[in-house]
């Protein structure tokens, strides 16, 4: 969900040189001249795309902004109960809920890492309080999106303006009686509808954000409408917006013949969830079928037949799984369903969702994250997708996925008997698939231990916007994470932690002469052209041990040209990972290997060639062989986008004659007896 990516047009691209700029043109054009249909279809595109903005400047307040006919709006509702009333699993977090509310009475905000920011008694709705810079309200066409010549950030007005905390007032209100989150919510409402004139401002430059925007707004009144509907003249006025929410939206559909990615996804459910709502809008049938129709197409294209998204990006997986499954909603709520395929596509997607994740909820932070939610729970943003496992069993009526409760998210927003429903039925048996190969992820599961190992291409047809170059990389647990991703935490506001952040030695692979995998263009920040052709040359599971051994090309334009391998071997009763890595040709050449490990690890020098590695209860030591060196550094670690966190960094370094052989081997040797790798419980 980047401020940059997958416009329908250039104008939100980050700035680059008219040179950087042609040669990304010349490269896209080089990418589709063996396909003369797509490359006349892209040409087409680039021509209809002017005429539609030459259009839109003529005609957007009469033909958008002006809606001929008023609708009357008709959400879905949602069934919960007071707090007296809750199943006692829920009234904790209902608790937190309420605790998150009054802070939002208090205009209190922690939004993208931001902490706590009190944003004033009148919320600017333009203004990135972290940087200060606030963007003009002018017509969105002319709006400067991305700035990377200061800290400004776009994703940060978006965030607040997609509204997730209305619906956070809205589930307040109705669980606590209190009409105070209510009245807040309608006052926000109204200021909003106030400082955002239609297509003007930040806030209309990415169909996307718009597309969120109305879905939270539909999603947070439907809850609010059993215990007290909007009153006009705010209902009329909200309906009328999300009339022309719709119309902007499908003026301005995301993608190209070539690549659609998340953001699109996002402007068909806006469409969807506005089709299903507004009543006598001659555009909202129009709306539905065409969302309905591209959520069957998109699922096939987007989603890889092993259930893996084709992001290369875990997290953005999770984002388009949640799209799917609140478009399966709504579809079924007005009795249309998608078709048979399209739920045995889901239904993948969340089997590869389970079966990736670490056994504490942990979902690896492979490729970007930008902690991206539809309808989130709240603000926090764990580097989990627990809660839409919970959603996806209920709303396909499967068992409970994980032990324990279901997730609260299924009642605040499934209902509280969806959520009964589950609690009830018994826990399926643990996933047994383990190799993603179109995905281009693998899992060694050991009796505690779990590696989940990336081994595939930079995504999205080769654009590569969420990629990172992690080839040969991996995230190790044993009870508790120890060796994770260096993650994503921040995009436009800072290039230079961007690209850092997804550059080779931010990840648990091997750099050679400091180069790397896939080039890195340095103000292409949701680029990555891909270079490196991955190769599974073996991947093996039996009872007693798991081996996979892959290699990877990315090297060969050095001179001399490397050939890197990885093979890891898990043996499933010691729990014990070894990773032997070699680098293939002729000649001489050098290459460090890197280790990052959690936030809160201890890691400490044994004694020569061995290192030992604490988190809380857990002790792994890691024996090294065929290094020169092992050094100690700092490296940045974060799970949260806007966040990062000082983490400890083994380095291991080797130079010499090719070929080289030298890895490591990772032995988790004590843990306290009483814990269970199932009572550390659901990462929240």
């Amino acid at each position: 969900m980047t401020a940059a990516l997958f416009q329908s047009d250039d104008r939100a691209l980050p700035p680059e040189s008219g040179g950087n700029r042609t040669r990304e043109r010349i490269e896209l054009l080089a990418r589709l001249a063996p396909s003369p249909v797509l490359l006349t279809r892209y040409v087409a595109h680039i021509g209809v795309r002017r005429a539609r903005e030459r259009a839109l400047r003529r005609g957007y307040d009469r033909n958008v902004a002006n809606p001929r006919k008023p609708a009357t709006f008709m959400p879905a509702t949602v069934d919960l109960a007071a707090l007296d009333d809750l199943p006692p699993p829920l009234r904790e977090p209902a608790l937190h809920l309420r605790s998150e509310a009054e802070a939002i009475l208090g205009h209190r905000f922690d939004l993208l890492g931001s902490g706590a920011v009190a944003l004033g008694e009148a919320i600017d709705w333009h203004l990135d309080f972290k940087s200060g810079y606030r963007w003009p309200c002018v017509f969105y066409l002319d709006v400067e999106v991305t700035r990377l010549t200061d800290a400004s950030d776009a994703k940060v007005p978006w965030e607040l303006s997609r509204c997730h905390h209305l619906l956070t007032l809205a589930r307040a209100a109705r669980i606590f009686d209190d009409s105070r989150f209510a009245d807040e919510l309608e006052a926000q409402l109204a200021h909003w509808l106030a400082a955002n004139p239609p297509g003007y401002g930040i806030n209309w430059t990415n169909p996307m954000e718009v597309a969120l925007r109305a879905v939270n707004w539909v999603a947070a009144i439907g809850t609010l409408e059993p215990w007290r509907p909007l009153r006009d003249p705010l209902r009329h006025d909200v309906a009328r917006s999300l009339q022309i929410h719709g119309r902007h939206i499908a003026a301005n559909l995301e993608g190209t013949p070539y690549l659609r990615s998340n953001h699109y996804l996002a402007d068909i459910l806006g469409l969807l969830v506005l089709g299903a709502s507004l009543v006598g809008d001659p555009h909202a049938e129009r709306w539905f079928k065409l969302a309905h129709r591209a959520f069957e197409r998109e699922i096939s294209s987007q989603v890889d037949e092993d259930g893996v998204g084709f992001e290369a990006s875990l997290p953005y997986h999770g984002l388009a799984l949640e799209m799917f499954l609140i478009a399966k909603t709504v579809a079924d709520g007005v009795g249309r369903p998608f078709s048979p395929a399209f739920h045995r596509r889901l239904e993948r997607m969340l089997e590869a969702s389970r079966a990736l994740r670490h056994p504490d909820g942990r979902l690896p932070q492979l490729g970007d994250s930008d902690s991206g939610r539809v309808l989130p729970g709240g603000s926090r943003r764990e580097p989990t997708i627990d809660h839409l496992l919970s959603t996806g069993a209920a709303v396909f009526g499967h068992e409970r996925p994980l032990p324990g409760w279901p997730h609260e998210e299924v009642a605040w927003t499934l209902g509280i008997g969806a959520w009964q429903s589950l609690a009830e039925r018994e826990v399926v048996p643990p996933p047994i698939r383990s190799a993603f190969r179109a995905g281009g992820f693998y899992v060694l599961r050991g009796e505690r231990a779990n590696a989940i190992v990336r081994c595939g291409d930079v995504g999205q047809d080769g654009n590569g916007g969420h990629a990172h170059n992690d080839l040969l990389s991996f995230e190790f647990s044993y009870h508790v994470p120890l060796i994770v991703d260096s993650g994503t935490y921040a995009y436009t506001s800072d290039p230079y932690a961007r690209n850092s952040f997804r550059s080779t030695a931010a990840h648990n692979t091997v750099v050679v002469a400091g180069t790397e995998i896939n080039p890195i263009a340095h103000a292409a920040l949701f680029r990555l052209k891909q270079f490196a052709h991955p190769k599974v040359e073996f991947w093996d599971e039996t009872i007693e041990n798991v081996r996979l051994s892959a290699s990877h090309d990315g090297y060969r334009r050095l001179t001399p040209s490397v050939i890197h391998r990885r093979t890891f071997s898990l043996e499933r009763a010691s729990n014990e990972l070894e990773i032997v890595d070699e680098l293939l040709g002729e000649g001489t050449q050098r290459a460090e290997s890197f280790i990052h490990f959690a936030s809160g690890a201890v890691v400490v020098n044994m004694r020569e060639g061995e290192w030992e590695v604490r988190s809380g209860d857990v002790t792994c030591s890691i024996h090294f062989g065929g290094f020169d060196e092992i050094r100690l550094a700092e490296g940045w670690v974060s799970d949260r986008f806007g966040v990062r966190e000082r983490v400890p960094v083994l380095v291991g370094a080797v130079a010499g004659p090719l070929p080289i052989r030298f890895g490591y081997r990772l032995a988790p040797s004590r843990v306290r007896a009483d814990t269970d790798a199932e009572a550390v419980g659901r990462a929240r």
